[in-house]
């Protein structure tokens, strides 16, 4: 039992959840590290039966198929693009990321820090197309660069860097997946010391991370699983922004860099452990959304993606960290989500709804040039999943068998669980409901335009429950 009157407790306990929200990033992305290269983490994965990630530190995991209801991972995966894992380490010296020429499709490689910020992009839109190589290095690195390799990337802000390549699949064939496929193989990682070396290593060092505590399980775990992330991987190093009297202030109550869970009073040890559960609790309730609504739409906080870099660490937190572990800058791409109709009550599986798009100039707007495009994906609410064993949960405005338009240039979308019965019209598609339990949707926008990336005053239509279903 917690003894509110004791001072100690009480400012342990009223710092912790600001240290807890600040930090979490480091535990969740350190557990997930482990997690998704470590032995130990494929043992508890096969375990438990996860469908995760799994490859050494400075190596590849290469998704050879799209999400679908078969593979549950959890965490809302798209439908539309491959996905690429690294997980690395720069303490040791520089890597060279290499990328094949990539003229026919959207792809990106986007780079985090421990912290949950982006960093750094290589792709279509922030790149370009042509075969590169390009240099990710820690932060304060200075060195010679070959002229083969592009020093072009900012500096990481932390020695541990979280890689998450999205390669675009364009339709549903096989030979386009086989395409998509063959160019993902084509991401590669060298060291930089053994670039343009015969004799030299072919692959970087593979590290083994230590083993941190799941802050989702273990309250008092969190913070020494904290604080040995924070020593391994300082913040507020540059090119991050200044954080060192923050970092000053948690120190007081044991928190960051250097510091010691062990050597706290039993007061800060039971006020931190009480600022773990309840900082948790609160991060689960914002992950849920935060940010503009339009139609029951809401976009996301216009700093998503790199929120640490403003100061926004509740963002940073619980949407970045614990919502999606990174989430893409604003400007690379935009993920609109809905959990409500039209009334604002939730979706539920077992009713009908419909979305409409009026005309032509009703869907969300993109940049053709650098092959942008829109999808909407069904997911249920009960394990953040595509809905099992469903046969239509998404839409792609990119696939072929999506582009026929209603008369005015429109589309209308049926949320049921079953086909609509009529034959259906040109512009007229399904997304398969679950039996039973909530569901939400999420609409993204990649490589949008500025009135979705920049103002969001993009009107997405409303959700519309079908009669007989009030």
């Amino acid at each position: 039992m917690h003894d509110d009157s004791h001072w100690e407790e009480q400012y342990a306990y009223t710092l912790g959840m600001q240290a807890y929200v600040y930090g979490f990033p480091w535990v969740y992305l350190s557990f997930l590290r482990w997690l998704w290269t470590t032995a130990g983490g494929k043992a508890l994965q096969v375990s438990q039966s996860l469908t995760l990630p799994w490859a050494p530190i400075n190596t590849f995991f290469r998704s050879p198929k799209l999400a679908n209801p078969r593979t549950p991972t959890g965490g809302s995966p798209n439908c539309d693009t491959l996905y690429a894992v690294a997980w690395l380490d720069v303490s040791n010296g520089p890597l060279v990321i290499s990328v094949p020429p990539v003229k026919d499709r959207f792809y990106c490689l986007e780079m985090a820090g421990i912290d949950s910020d982006n960093f750094a992009y290589v792709g279509t839109h922030v790149t370009g197309t042509d075969k590169a190589n390009y240099l990710i290095a820690g932060p304060g690195w200075e060195g010679e660069v070959p002229r083969d390799v592009l020093d072009v990337l900012p500096r990481s802000r932390t020695p541990t860097i979280f890689v998450l390549g999205r390669t675009q699949v364009r339709n549903h064939t096989p030979d386009d997946l086989k395409l998509a496929n063959e160019i993902q193989d084509n991401y590669k990682l060298t060291p930089l010391s053994s670039w343009h070396r015969p004799d030299g290593p072919t692959r970087p060092e593979v590290i083994d991370p230590h083993s941190p505590l799941n802050p989702i399980d273990d309250t008092e775990g969190t913070w020494i699983s904290m604080n040995k992330a924070m020593t391994e991987n300082p913040p507020g190093v540059p090119p991050g922004i200044n954080q060192l009297e923050l970092i000053k202030l948690f120190a007081t109550i044991g928190v960051g860099p250097n510091q010691s869970w062990e050597n706290q009073s039993p007061a800060t040890k039971a006020g931190l452990a009480r600022a773990a559960k309840d900082g948790l609790a609160m991060l689960r309730k914002m992950a849920q959304g935060r940010g503009k609504t339009i139609n029951g739409w809401s976009y996301p906080p216009k700093d998503i993606g790199m929120a640490g870099q403003s100061s926004d660490f509740i963002t940073r937190a619980a949407l970045q960290a614990l919502g999606g572990i990174v989430a893409n800058n604003s400007s690379e791409a935009v993920y609109l989500n809905t959990t409500v109709d039209k009334e604002g009550k939730q979706l539920e599986g077992g009713k009908s709804y419909k979305i409409h798009f009026e005309d032509k100039d009703s869907f969300p707007p993109f940049d053709e040039t650098y092959h942008g495009f829109w999808s909407i994906t069904m997911y249920q609410s009960s394990d953040f999943n595509l809905v099992p064993h469903s046969v239509a949960y998404s839409i792609n405005s990119y696939y072929p068998e999506f582009k026929p338009r209603d008369s005015k240039g429109g589309m209308t979308i049926f949320l049921q669980r079953e086909r609509p019965e009529k034959e259906r019209k040109d512009g007229e598609y399904w997304l398969q409901t679950p039996k039973e339990g909530n569901f939400y949707l999420i609409m993204r926008v990649y490589v949008p335009g500025p009135d979705v990336s920049y103002t969001q005053t993009w009107k997405p239509p409303a959700i519309e429950m079908m009669r007989g279903d009030s």
